[in-house]
């Protein structure tokens, strides 16, 4: 449909058609920038209305209009403009400046390509397109913009370039191959200009305040969990495959993966909340004599609505500003996570804490107000003549040995939940597994508690980290047994976790190429900040500094015969160089065709057939004997001679003719 918009035919291409095709890909590059971003109607109304105007382009093009015809008259496009921008400072509010903007300039963009273009107009598109991409930057600057910007930037050079070409002969008609010429040079200037921008990126100052912040969505994710949490309420984020977190680590038994977020330890029968986060911001606690293997983790945190930070449970340091801890094992940040968060964290890996004192007792031994007659028979039932571990093991033995199941749907959300689960529907999820062996514990006289957060993940070998998604959300129990301290006790079957449950195969490799590439992306570009120039710039002269440099730099110093080596062969060097060079300069100030006409005299001296001074080369050719050498040098001869005493330039195509014929002549050979 659109092919005759740019070419004039097989061999040309008109400079206005290139113009408008390039102007069409940039704004479109824009648009997809931010799609994800802006409303239905918007999407929609700017993919119609750019049809409409590459429809109209289309039809003048097909029938070779050169008046106006077919255009929005500009008075109209003005007024519309005028509307639009007067509507979109109307819907800015406080929490959100940029989408408002963006969908204003989508409308602005659209209602450019129904008007007659020229310059000005060109460049308001590219502009706007330009606006609109740093529009997407401030909604979400994942991997896919940095795609996108690469695009955009190819693109503008050649726009350009070409509008260069129109501004001037908006009627020029390029040949095909020198369209494709310009194309081709127009790439170039990015491509050098990509190492320096690199430079610039590394060594450029940063600074961790959030300049532009005020502007920035917040890039507001569903949470596993909040402060307090009804039963039943996690069942539609453990259906979601968004990701919430990436742990750079090493790989570990699958049974060590929990991620431990929030401690839940007052239940009223219903939901669960946590009177941890509500100690003062000067609580400190300090988790360092903690026993256990020790691992480091460096975990890049997405936006989610709360202010808790995960790590591999117990984490025993957490390192960012500002955060605190007040108490069991649980981390803190001053305000909500609203952007990327990166830290780093280390935990314990122990079973049991021996040496836990347990503070507080009564805390972890409340219970709701009324309790179903029918849970504390089976409460003492199970716990008859036992010890503690030996009540705990006998009410996990009875959550799993398969009378229950695991299930996200039609869970019991009556005011008697769990008695519900328990002794109707036999069916629940994590949240009811969890809350049935606390309670039961607590009502055995066993202090217990819940803890939120994630289990499991899938490990990239590609970027040593592991990837847990939304539905890696879960809750588990944690009790003090005396003489082995806290312990983790999960009474989820293990039927409902899989610790990877992605395709397999050639989709699944593919996968985690692309994670792993947004991982790096996140991790070395959007996180790359003030520390990370201090500790390159300190790694780098430290590398500098080295002692045993040091030593090799005195040594070669002192080595006279070895200095006097080098200085030989950096002359032998530079003499090469200096040959290779004036024999280039030589050869470039020599004419091609001249160039050609002394491989041509070469070949036939190679043969025994050698020009004089005074021949001219139709002479030459005649005293040749060999009949068929005598055609095909003469070939080569009148073609030569036809451009040169004409005062023809030797373009390209004369040159390949030459040289087609100079093959001819090498591989002819007499019969």
């Amino acid at each position: 449909m659109y092919l005759p918009l740019f070419i004039k035919n097989i061999h040309s291409i008109r400079v206005e058609s290139a113009v408008k095709l390039i102007s069409y890909a940039i704004a479109l590059t824009g648009y997809i920038s931010v799609f994800t971003h802006v409303g239905y109607i918007y999407r929609a109304l700017f993919a119609v209305v750019v049809f409409i105007a590459g429809y109209l382009d289309y039809k003048k093009s097909a029938a070779e209009v050169a008046a106006p015809t077919g255009y929005v008259p500009r008075w109209i496009i003005n007024v519309i403009s005028v509307i639009v921008i007067a509507l979109s400072v109307f819907r800015i509010y406080g929490e959100d400046l940029v989408e408002p903007a963006v969908e204003a300039l989508l409308v602005l963009l659209s209602i450019k390509f129904l008007e007659q273009r020229r310059f000005r107009d060109y460049m308001q598109i590219y502009v706007i397109s330009m606006f609109l991409l740093a529009g997407a930057a401030l909604l979400s600057i994942d991997l896919s913009f940095f795609f996108y910007f690469i695009v955009f930037f190819f693109l503008i050079s050649s726009a350009i370039v070409l509008l260069t070409y129109y501004s001037q002969v908006p009627e020029l008609i390029i040949q095909r191959s020198t369209f494709a010429k310009i194309l081709v040079k127009t790439m170039v200037i990015p491509l050098l200009s990509i190492p320096m921008a690199s430079i610039i990126f590394l060594i450029l100052p940063r600074t961790d305040y959030p300049f532009f912040s005020f502007l920035n969505r917040s890039g507001k994710g569903r949470a596993g969990f909040a402060d307090n949490v009804k039963l039943g309420s996690v069942s539609s984020i453990q259906q979601d495959s968004s990701i919430i977190f990436r742990a750079t680590m090493e790989k570990v038994d699958d049974g060590l993966l929990y991620w431990r977020g929030i401690l839940f330890d007052v239940f009223d029968g219903t939901s669960w909340q946590s009177s941890l986060s509500e100690e003062p911001a000067a609580a400190k606690q300090d988790y360092s004599k903690a026993k256990g293997r020790r691992i480091p983790q460096t975990i890049f945190l997405e936006p989610y609505d709360n202010k808790y930070i995960f790590a591999l449970d117990r984490p025993i340091f957490v390192y960012l500003k500002n955060v605190r801890s007040p108490g069991g094992f649980i981390y803190l940040t001053k305000d909500t996570i609203q952007n990327k968060l990166r830290y780093d964290a280390v935990s314990a890996i122990e079973e049991g804490r021996p040496g836990d004192i347990l503070k507080d007792k009564d805390r972890y031994l409340k219970l709701p107000d009324a309790i179903p007659p029918e849970l504390s028979a089976l409460v003492s039932t199970l716990a008859k003549g036992k010890d503690q571990r030996a009540t705990a093991d006998a009410i996990l033995k009875h959550l799993r040995d398969g009378s229950f199941s695991y299930s996200l749907e039609n869970l019991p959300t009556s005011e008697r939940p769990l008695y519900e689960f328990l002794f109707k529907t036999r069916a629940g999820n994590c949240e009811y597994f969890a809350s049935s062996m606390a309670v039961m514990l607590r009502m055995a006289g066993i202090a217990a508690n819940v803890i939120g957060g994630y289990k499991g993940g899938q490990y990239n070998n590609i970027g040593g980290y592991y990837l847990v998604m939304q539905k890696n959300a879960h809750v588990w129990v944690e009790a003090y047994m005396d003489g082995y301290g806290w312990m983790r006790f999960d009474p989820t079957p293990g039927a409902a976790f899989s610790f990877d449950t992605e395709t397999r195969g050639a989709l699944r490799t593919l996968q985690i190429a692309f994670d792993a590439l947004d991982y790096y992306w996140n991790s070395f570009v959007i996180n790359y900040n003030f520390d990370k120039q201090l500790s390159m710039f300190k790694k780098l002269r430290m590398n500098i500094r080295m002692p045993a440099l040091k030593s090799s730099l005195k040594k070669l110093r002192a080595d006279a015969r070895l200095k006097a080596i080098s200085a030989a062969a950096g002359a032998a060097l530079g003499l090469i160089l200096l040959a290779v060079a004036l024999k280039h300069a030589v050869i470039n100030k020599t004419p091609n065709e001249k160039r050609l006409l002394g491989k041509f005299l070469k070949e036939l001296r190679r043969r025994g057939i050698e020009k004089k001074q005074s021949q001219g080369l139709e002479e030459f050719v005649s005293s040749i004997e060999e009949e068929g050498l005598r055609h095909r040098v003469g070939d080569f001869a009148v073609e030569f001679e036809r451009i040169y005493y004409k005062d023809e330039r030797f373009t390209k195509e004369h040159l390949q003719r030459l040289r087609s014929m100079l093959r001819v002549i090498h591989r002819y050979r007499p019969s």
